[in-house]
């Protein structure tokens, strides 16, 4: 039985994990929010050469993808290209410093001494951990992912542009707000939190299967934030939540092994060995 003790301590321990992966993603998000500030600025400089195509009336007698357009693609390409390195090196410095927190809390939650457990130590080079970046560290695809999504939302904006006439100057407006506060300072940092939390639950399960490794049989519970914003498929009445204590690497209702399950999601896992309190 769990006593008010133990629930106490658990609860003072989540402020904790909730207050250590808020600060890494706090240095992340400012890094992140330099980032798209830099582009924007990149953006808006390259526009400039397309400036004489918005003095033209759009073909509308012909389907044919209009110059502009073309040449926007060129233009993106060299933008997306010579930014990206700079992007990933953000994504992968949020998620190490992610892992090795969460490696190093993961104990604390359980209430184990680590001194006294073989092969517990961890760095950046620890096998599981290489093969984590390898398959999900700075992804190439999640990279990518962030890159195509501001290009579709920039092309969306010079396209509409042209379908509608608007002028070089209104074009350029729509494309600073799109780079402006609050858009790009909220699209930091739900980038910033869903990385250092996936890889801040990446590093408690490396410390979890350490001691599997021993022999230990361990068990999992998913944990809501217990809040308005959690949705039904991951709450503690019908959602993930309810289903308890489960072994390990289970398949969840909402069809999820493990959290987060996406930027808006804040839950996380937690774990002990089976039958324990």
């Amino acid at each position: 039985m769990t006593t008010p003790a133990k629930r106490f301590n658990r609860a003072a321990l989540n402020v904790q994990r909730i207050f250590e992966q808020n600060k890494l993603a706090r240095a992340s998000y400012k890094s992140l929010s330099s980032f798209f500030k830099a582009q924007g600025e990149q953006v808006l400089k390259e526009l400039e050469a397309l400036k004489p195509y918005f003095d033209k009336a759009p073909d509308t007698k012909t389907n044919a993808i209009p110059p502009i357009l073309e040449d926007w693609d060129r233009i993106w390409a060299d933008i997306a290209q010579n930014s990206t390195d700079g992007l990933q090196k953000i994504i992968l410095g949020a998620e190490q410093s992610g892992m090795e927190a969460g490696f190093k809390s993961a104990p604390k939650m359980m209430g184990i001494d680590a001194s006294k457990r073989p092969g517990t130590t961890f760095n950046l080079e620890n096998p599981r951990a290489v093969k984590w970046f390898e398959k999900t560290g700075g992804s190439v695809d999640y990279i990518k992912g962030i890159q195509d999504t501001t290009a579709e939302s920039l092309k969306t904006i010079i396209k509409t542009g042209i379908d509608e006439g608007w002028s070089y100057s209104q074009i350029a407006k729509e494309i600073q707000k799109l780079y402006d506060e609050p858009i790009s300072r909220d699209r930091a940092q739900r980038i910033a939190t869903f990385e250092t939390g996936q890889a801040y639950e990446a590093g408690n399960r490396a410390f979890v299967d350490t001691l599997t490794d021993d022999g230990v049989e361990m068990e999992e519970h998913w944990m809501s934030s217990h809040d308005g914003r959690v949705r039904p498929a991951h709450d503690n009445i019908i959602g993930n939540e309810s289903e308890g204590w489960v072994p390990m690497d289970h398949v969840f209702s909402s069809g999820d092994t493990e959290p987060p399950t996406d930027p808006g999601c804040r839950c996380w896992m937690e774990y002990r060995e089976k039958g324990s309190e």
